[in-house]
């Protein structure tokens, strides 16, 4: 092997899939809010062409 027992590997496997999770939550956060943010931009325009 490449000199590093199991544990080591299982280790580093959860500690790359915590990472996966944090920047899937992340970029998963940050769409919610963009699409949020459109759609209150979206109703502004309306009511400011309709007034």
């Amino acid at each position: 092997m490449t000199g590093m027992n199991i544990p080591e590997l299982i280790f580093a496997f959860v500690l790359w899939l915590v990472g996966l999770f944090v920047l899937y939550a992340v970029v998963r956060f940050a769409v919610r809010h963009a699409i949020e943010d459109a759609d209150r931009r979206r109703a502004a325009e309306r009511r400011q062409r309709g007034a």
